[in-house]
């Protein structure tokens, strides 16, 4: 009866009297009932079915924690239980329409309401725990979705690979490296064939191991993150020796870029060697795949640049030439296949469908077609530094290790902030100088680099593969830098004074500089660097620090400043890897910044500050989405600033409906704490700059704490002439090509908020 009124509807174009919005919502759980169907070729009755895809399921569900204290005749019963459901109910399609809605808007205290509401206790199943745990990944709050998951495991639930594969993606996310590793070799270690890691669970945990490097685990006995987890997961996805154990280009890409990052150019060349092998490209006569062949292309594109800016980082100029010619090469294939009507991608997803998303489509073009354009003129930039500047190696290295040891910082990683965090991570429990010292060695050891430049400083090898550095092995990288004690404080904290006045090959009159005290702002959010970096160089007398959770992004900073110092020097910069939130509460002593900018910060949906009684509900102290700048960060950036009228808090931002979020926050942060900012009047200091209504939200009735204002960033607030108006980010140049739809392609929304010359509120860390 279902399915006959359903094929009615659809030759018929459906109900025209009913609304479109309830017809699709129809036809959309007829489709997944008729699905549902068509895989059930299994007797419930029996545990026994006739297809591969049935044996595997009934593999899986025997070898899964959940089951391994049954007998064989009670698997037997709870698994056909799971499977004797039949197709999802109306009620439990309706639920998961509801999770995927708010999932969308990271709304997840929302959603977990309605997941844990006693009237879906019969209705809730390991799908609708799925998109929980996803969403508790992308909304930085994965404790919960690991307590959902932990929830099904004690109810004896069957798990799915997509449900553990999620979960990873979470511990991802929240740089628990430690724990997606776990999870990773618990798959790899199961007996059920469905429950073995697909080439996709191993991207997400080398996808992991680019945002968080390697670190000393919390009892500072292993290292886990990194390059040395990620080598770890391919050796043992590599030996499950199994028709699933496929790598995609993607998989070679991610974990050459990590050799690379670690400056570990040998191994990085023999695994581009074995992926131009693995996908025939030696058959080539021009050594160019297939010009269609765009995502292997593109990925031999990032390879060899990345190897490329690591021999730059070494001082080998004639390797790093070579290379950045090769990826140029590359890169312009990649261009070509992408203007066939015939290009494919290697690349894998859980699923196959012949279906196009004409948008989607036209957006990823629009952004590989950018992504290329950028690796091409990083290259050529690269080609052109390093025909020029040649340094003695002795020297050079000396240098390198010096730069690392002072202005690349370590703390902590990730791919998103989590919600109200600020607690002391990857210090184990010890956060004494020595302690935050020996993790930082340890993460610029195995991740960034400096095991291959203290080859050439000390004498004798110091570890293993994969065995922490020693208090003693830190001391003598630290000795044969000269920089005995390092750069923390006795609390923990960063000494910014020793950090900048750390010579690095500096003239006599460059150290009689550095004794003075000098003005110092930091970016949050820094992304890859474009903007801090170009503020550094035109202004050498002042101190940055660029601020990056992601540790990829952290590497790329730092190559950066190092490449470019052999022509310019770039000493005046720090890189910080870590959460903007634990960096300004736990590393950064108060009052000791004199400005704080965050340009185009990640909003935690694109529209979310449209809903008037969102923002209202945070201005009266409600939870705030995941994001960046929650009112917790906004309050530890107000400490940092010295206290001055001339020390500032900049956001700059393209997207009105974010402004708005951000508005609201600071209102939230100044009711909690009068007196500590006040805002500052732009039109009067610049008159191209103008207020704007947007802040205004529909049912507030007093006076907004915050403003919003719209213009062109300018000297007027602290950008110089180069870095404001277009904006020379990856971002302004990606949104310049066609890409964001809700992104302004002129205004730039600007908050801008002074700290008082008084405090009447005593600072807490």
């Amino acid at each position: 009866m279902f399915r006959n009124h359903s094929k009615r509807q659809r030759k018929s174009g459906g109900d025209s009297s009913a609304p479109a919005a309830n017809q699709k919502s129809f036809q959309r759980s007829d489709k997944r009932k008729r699905n549902w169907n068509k895989q059930q070729d299994i007797d419930v009755g029996t545990f026994s079915g006739p297809s591969k895809k049935g044996r595997m399921l009934r593999e899986s569900y025997r070898m899964s924690p959940a089951s391994q204290n049954l007998s064989t005749e009670q698997q037997k019963n709870k698994y056909n239980e799971h499977r004797r459901r039949g197709p999802p109910s109306e009620e439990a399609l309706e639920l998961s329409s509801q999770l995927k809605n708010l999932s969308r808007n990271k709304k997840w205290d929302e959603a977990l309401q309605i997941y844990r509401d006693r009237s879906n206790d019969k209705i809730r199943d390991t799908h609708h725990a799925c998109i929980m745990v996803d969403m508790a990944a992308r909304c930085g709050n994965i404790s919960e979705g690991e307590q959902i998951f932990r929830e099904l495991e004690e109810q004896k639930k069957f798990i799915s690979v997509e449900l553990r594969t999620a979960l990873l993606k979470g511990f991802a996310h929240s740089g628990k490296l430690d724990k997606a590793e776990a999870l990773f070799h618990e798959l790899c270690s199961s007996k059920g064939k469905a429950n073995k890691p697909n080439v996709r669970t191993l991207n997400t945990l080398l996808r992991g191991c680019l945002w968080s490097a390697a670190s000393v685990s919390w009892d500072g006995n292993s290292i886990v993150g990194g390059v040395v987890t990620a080598e770890r997961a391919w050796e043992a996805y590599d030996n499950l020796k199994c028709d699933s154990a496929i790598f995609d280009v993607s998989s070679y890409e991610y974990l050459i870029a990590l050799l690379c990052y670690a400056l570990r150019t040998t191994d990085a060349r023999k695994r581009i060697q074995e992926m131009e092998e693995r996908f025939d490209l030696h058959d080539s006569e021009s050594g160019v795949p297939a010009s269609d062949d765009q995502s292997l292309t593109e990925a031999l594109a990032v390879a060899h640049l990345a190897l490329g800016r690591a021999h730059a980082i070494l001082n080998e100029a004639k390797e790093s030439i070579e290379e950045c010619q090769k990826s140029v090469q590359f890169a312009q294939a990649s261009r070509n296949a992408l203007k066939s009507d015939t290009f494919f991608s290697r690349k894998r997803s859980w699923k196959e469908s012949n279906e196009i998303d004409d948008r989607r489509s036209q957006s990823n073009a629009v952004f590989r077609d950018h992504r290329l354009s950028e690796i091409e003129t990083e290259a050529k930039s690269i080609i052109d530094i390093c025909s020029e500047c040649i340094q003695d190696g002795a020297l050079a290295a000396r240098d390198l290790a010096r730069r690392m040891t002072t202005r690349l910082v370590y703390l902590s990683g990730g791919g998103t902030s989590e919600r109200c965090s600020t607690d002391k991570s990857g210090c184990g429990g010890d956060t004494s100088s020595k302690s935050a010292q020996r993790h930082l060695i340890n993460s610029l050891f195995f991740s960034f680099g400096l095991s291959s430049v203290a080859k050439k400083l000390v004498a004798s090898p110091m570890t293993n593969h994969a065995s922490p550095l020693k208090q003693k092995d830190c001391n003598r990288v630290l000795g044969a830098v000269g920089l005995q004690g390092g750069i923390f404080n006795d609390d923990g904290t960063l000494n910014l004074h020793r950090i900048f006045s750390a010579g690095i090959g500096a003239t006599k009159n460059q150290k009689k500089r550095r004794n003075k005290s000098q003005r110092v702002e930091l970016e949050l959010g820094a992304g890859f660097g474009d903007w801090i970096v170009r503020k550094a160089m035109e202004n050498p007398s002042t101190n940055h620090m660029a601020v990056e959770l992601r540790a990829d992004r952290v590497a790329q900073i730092f190559a950066r400043t190092a490449i470019l110092s052999s022509s310019t020097p770039i000493n005046n910069l720090c890189v910080i890897g870590g959460d903007s939130g634990r960096f300004l509460s736990n590393y950064l002593s108060p009052g000791s910044i004199d400005a704080v900018y965050i340009n185009h910060p990640e909003p935690p949906t694109q529209t979310f500050g449209a809903d008037s009684k969102a923002l209202l509900s945070i201005m009266q102290g409600g939870n705030e989405p995941g994001h960046m700048l929650q009112s917790s960060v906004l309050i530890a950036a107000m400490n940092s600033l010295k206290e001055s009228s001339k020390s500032k808090l900049i956001i700059v931002t393209d997207n009105k409906w974010y402004a708005r979020l951000i508005c609201a926050t600071l209102h939230k942060v100044k009711k909690l704490h009068p007196g500590r900012l006040e805002t500052v009047d732009l039109p009067k200091e610049d008159a191209s700059f103008q207020k704007t209504e947007v802040a205004e939200i529909e049912g507030f009735e007093g006076q907004l704490l915050s403003a919003i204002f719209v213009g062109q960033p300018n000297e007027s607030i602290g950008y110089t002439s180069s870095i404001g108006a277009k904006g020379n980010s990856y971002f302004d140049r990606l949104w310049r090509a066609g890409a964001g739809t809700h992104a302004e392609r002129r205004d730039r929304f600007v908050l801008i908020e002074r700290a008082t010359d008084t405090r009447n509120v005593s600072i807490s860390r």
